[in-house]
């Protein structure tokens, strides 16, 4: 019965090919669907998903990240007294008005990066060179993905917050669907919003000794906080709420979510008739089995093996369109995440998909009797 479902395969691939296509572009659109959510997540909270940080030590009660306004300085040195922390640093970061050549105005966040490579509150991706361009007094970088938009060319001036600073160069992969990041070097960011940093800075990010659990230190240290004021997270906890606060916010998770289930639908609707028909016109031969005295039992494990190598052969041509489609997003700074998870979840969706489909295509054989198939 094996060998039998494969050569109807091969012999008949006309008759599943159609089912394979749709297969696959019903699991690559939820793919990319739920590729999109998670990389619009990504790119809203970027500063925090590449940061090296244990914890961070935010302003009290925020609901997204980026809404932290300063945390007490004094608290640095209630910081350090844990046993457990091994490094602390100042995270600066401002919303700035930047100023085009033809006088146009954009919000941005500057982010300031320390200079040392590898150093706590720089971020993953961040390479050596671009580090090299910060050390330049007044000199900022900005993502190629936003240089069209704040009118930035390499070698060029612009305004933020009246100051004049040099474009130095342009990195890839930090562009942000919250406003265009704009990164200096720590003292740059202080001469641009002429902020002497008395009250605190707006993030303290901490690094701790691995033998301490995590999440014991978190609760510790806040418990620690004089009249509740700053919080700590860790940068998992802080995406998290900043990507709740977001979904709520914009509406997108709602619009994300009604797409989704529509691909889901759609996708089962149309490879559900598609395999069907397939199914169906192979309905003769199954009929003729039947009455040869074959059990629909066994007739039941040729179309649900059939139904299995088409969701294999889906699940390739969904992957190697998913992998173009990233290659593409990544060329046009889209973001785009691709996790193993999703992929795996996507690829058992499609495979269920196929399996049910299969099988209720076979309800016409048993509602009807093998003469009247074979007439």
């Amino acid at each position: 019965m094996v060998s039998l479902a494969r050569q109807t395969l091969v012999h008949e691939w006309k008759r599943f090919a159609a089912a394979i296509l749709t297969l696959a572009f019903s699991g690559l659109l939820i793919l990319i669907q739920v590729g999109l959510l998670l990389g619009q997540l990504d790119a809203f909270t970027l500063p925090v998903t590449r940061s090296k940080a244990d914890l961070w030590v935010t302003a009290a009660n925020i609901r997204s990240w980026d809404q932290s306004t300063s945390v007490p300085a004094r608290s640095e040195g209630l910081f350090w007294s844990h046993p457990a922390v091994l490094d602390v640093r100042e995270m600066g970061m401002s919303y700035v008005d930047w100023k085009t050549g033809d006088g146009a105005r954009q919000s941005v966040m500057v982010v300031g990066v320390p200079l040392q490579q590898g150093a706590l509150g720089g971020l993953e991706g961040f390479s050596a060179e671009a580090l090299a361009l910060l050390s330049n007094p007044d000199t900022v970088l900005v993502d190629e993905a936003d240089a069209a938009k704040l009118g930035a060319q390499v070698g060029g001036t612009a305004e933020i917050a009246g100051k004049r600073v040099t474009i130095g160069g342009l990195v890839h992969g930090f562009r942000s669907n919250l406003m265009p990041l704009v990164f200096a070097s720590p003292s740059s960011l202080r001469q641009i919003t002429m902020d002497p940093g008395i009250s605190g800075p707006p993030y303290f990010l901490l690094k701790l000794d691995p033998h301490f659990d995590v999440g014991t230190v978190r609760e510790e240290l806040e418990a620690a906080a004089p009249s509740k004021s700053y919080s700590v997270a860790t940068p998992e906890q802080l995406r998290w709420i900043s990507a709740l606060f977001w979904l709520e916010d914009s509406g997108a998770g709602t619009s994300f979510g009604f797409s989704m289930l529509l691909a889901l639908l759609v996708g089962a609707g149309v490879t559900g008739q598609t395999l069907r028909g397939a199914v169906i016109a192979s309905i003769k031969e199954y009929a003729a089995l039947r009455a040869l005295g074959v059990r629909v039992g066994q007739l039941r494990g040729i179309v649900l093996e059939q139904s299995l190598w088409v969701a294999l052969a889906g699940n390739a041509a969904m992957f190697a369109m998913a992998a173009a489609l990233y290659g593409v997003a990544w060329f046009l700074s889209i973001p785009l995440v691709m996790s193993m998870w999703l992929c795996t979840v996507t690829s058992l969706l499609v495979t269920v998909i196929a399996s049910v489909s299969g099988l209720l295509a076979l309800s016409v054989l048993y509602r009807s009797e093998p003469a009247d198939l074979l007439r």
